[in-house]
């Protein structure tokens, strides 16, 4: 059945989005319907917290999108993306290096935007996260590093990944 599900979800999105494009006349909330594909996925998978991760951007840019074109109230709605580091420290249980960047970074840059009032320039701190994280505290696992070549890892990550699921 969750593979009926998954299967039929395309269809629905596509129904939603004619639905809020021609009568309530709101293509852009419609058009984010679509984003339910991806998340369907997530939610009928075998391990859903350990996808929720994984998808966990996607489903922040789905409510910021929804809330902002439905109820055209962007501003606040942006914290929504405070989510996807959450998320992700109580889905792993841990906290590395690369987490406590993010988390200073984020921190400094919510008490500077409290403190001086000036969100708009200041944002561009947040870029500080992957350049201290990429310099300092390089992933194994990415190309660099990697000791299996670029064909076995697509088959890692896409054959077998196909096989746990069933």
């Amino acid at each position: 059945m969750k593979n009926r599900i998954i299967a039929v979800t395309p269809l629905i999105s596509l129904m939603l989005f004619l639905f809020f494009g021609l009568y309530m006349d709101n293509w852009s909330l419609g058009a984010s319907f679509f984003f339910l594909i991806p998340i369907s996925w997530v939610l009928f998978s075998q391990h859903p917290f350990r996808r929720l991760s994984d998808i966990m951007p996607l489903v922040a840019l789905a409510v910021f999108l929804w809330i902002g074109f439905g109820f055209k109230v962007w501003h606040p709605t942006w914290l929504v993306f405070l989510s996807i580091p959450l998320v992700n420290l109580i889905v792993e249980r841990k906290i590395d290096a690369r987490k406590m960047v993010t988390i200073l970074v984020i921190i400094s840059y919510i008490v500077f935007g409290l403190i001086s009032t000036v969100w708009h320039p200041t944002w561009i701190m947040l870029l500080l996260i992957p350049i201290i994280n990429t310099l300092f505290f390089p992933r194994k696992s990415s190309i660099i590093y990697a000791d299996r070549s670029l064909r076995s890892r697509i088959r890692h990550y896409v054959i077998d990944e196909e096989k746990d699921e069933q």
